[in-house]
């Protein structure tokens, strides 16, 4: 019988069993739930998925007390699978215990998009749990870091390839930082960014706070590029167990001119692969709001996946 234990496990098994689990999602990992809850109302719970004694799965949910007796709760990108070659029969069963913990008759809303490809089975498992889908799913790219640079770089596409090679001759410096001050700068650097551009994306404030949630560990790899000292463009990547995120980016005309992100995330992929991080998400990719984005991220030669949708 499958059960979900519920806020009892602590942070080292939670990031050993998130690691083990290899491909993982951001929005599952401790860090970011204690991001979640320092910059907003949310209450953060998280679940261990057991089949006897044998964990099967990890959720976390993000929970927002909205009336007196109504609580909207919200699980991204959940539950991470443990056991990838669970049956139909046992999905469903996992889904309809992490279900069974929010009951609408008690005001229980849950915002599901659940960690399931957009493929027919994947509608069977969240309707057997009595959900219906509200959004069309979510979609991102998986770049694998594991066979070498050599490999890596002869994966990419023709187009980003040559851009690379351009960048790499600019003579860009490509500073890592771990400090607050750094991180603070940069943050600073991108909020300016976002805002002028006008896209949606997590916070300065956020990211920093996942930073200082995971300093322990170093999740967050920022890094910069510079030319005369002065920073012109930069990205933000953070780990979660064997994977990372690429959460954030910002440039300036010169770094732009100069195809500084190239330079960057490739640096970025080499030093993730030093540190034994086998994935890389990019972060999702929107063909319709950010054709120009998506475009730059599918160059990187990924694996495209979409997700089944959000569900209540």
């Amino acid at each position: 019988m499958i059960r979900v234990e519920w806020n009892d496990c602590p942070r080292r098994e939670w990031d050993r069993l998130l690691t083990g689990a290899g491909r993982s999602s951001l929005e599952q990992s401790w860090s970011y739930g204690e991001a979640v809850a320092a910059t907003s109302c949310h209450r953060v719970d998280r679940g261990v998925l057991t089949d006897g004694a044998a964990p099967i799965a990890l959720v976390q949910v993000c929970r927002r007390t909205v009336l007196s007796a109504a609580r909207l709760n919200r699980i991204v990108r959940g539950p991470i699978w443990l056991a990838p070659d669970l049956s139909e029969a046992a999905r469903i069963e996992a889904c309809r215990a992490i279900r069974a913990a929010f009951p609408l008759r008690r005001g229980e809303l849950l915002f599901w998009l659940p960690e399931l490809p957009d493929a027919p089975v994947s509608h069977r498992i969240m309707r057997a749990t009595g959900a219906r889908r509200m959004v069309t799913g979510y979609s991102s790219a998986w770049v694998a870091l594991g066979p070498g640079d050599a490999a890596l770089r002869a994966g990419l596409h023709g187009k980003w390839r040559n851009a690379l090679r351009a960048a790499e001759k600019e003579e860009l410096q490509i500073k890592t930082g771990q400090g607050e001050t750094h991180l603070a700068e940069a943050m600073a650097a991108y909020d300016r960014f976002r805002k002028h551009k006008r896209f949606i994306g997590p916070s300065g404030a956020f990211i920093r706070r996942i930073a200082e949630a995971g300093a322990r560990t170093r999740d967050v790899l920022l890094l910069r590029a510079q030319s005369g000292g002065q920073a012109v463009a930069g990205v933000v990547l953070i780990r979660h167990g064997a994977s990372a995120t690429y959460v954030a980016g910002w440039t300036t005309d010169e770094g732009r001119r100069r195809r500084a992100h190239n330079l960057l995330l490739w640096s970025g992929m080499q030093e993730l692969r030093r540190a034994g991080t086998a994935w890389l998400d990019l972060g999702g990719v929107n063909a319709n709001s950010a054709p120009g984005v998506a475009r730059f991220k599918l160059g990187l030669g990924g694996e495209v996946f979409t997700l089944v949708g959000t569900y209540l």
